[in-house]
């Protein structure tokens, strides 16, 4: 226990020293270098569909939230990416997602930041890094 809360100490207060910005909301943001402010990012590449169709999802390198509303017709994926220190943009790959409420069918994915109709697949895909 004293163990994992000595880490967890150590991760908070690398996070702080690295300078990881905080921003009120309409402020701008510079991001660090080798860093990114927290941002929603238009989606690139495809999406991946499970074979239920209950779920969108694709692997992407230094992760992020993805949030889907649904309607009758079509499905608007938003991508969220969270503020990150200098130096931490080498990052693990992170299978990114969202559960959908009904199944995708052939209703169309379209992307909320870039309003683009967003490719879906079944498979396997490439890893995408997003800024």
């Amino acid at each position: 226990m004293t163990r994992r809360l000595v880490s967890l100490l150590l991760v908070c207060l690398t996070m702080t020293a690295c300078g990881v910005p905080h921003l009120a909301p309409g402020q701008a943001c510079s991001p660090p270098a080798g860093g990114r402010c927290a941002q929603d990012a238009a989606w690139r590449g495809p999406l991946l569909v499970t074979g239920d169709g209950r779920r969108l999802h694709q692997e992407l390198i230094c992760g992020g939230v993805l949030h889907a509303t649904e309607n009758a017709d079509q499905v608007t994926i938003r991508l969220h990416l969270d503020a990150m220190g200098p130096g931490t943009m080498s990052c693990a790959r992170v299978d990114v997602g969202v559960r959908l409420e009904a199944p995708l069918g052939d209703r169309t994915v379209v992307d909320a930041v870039s309003g683009r109709t967003v490719r879906v697949v079944a498979g396997s895909g490439p890893v995408h890094r997003l800024p």
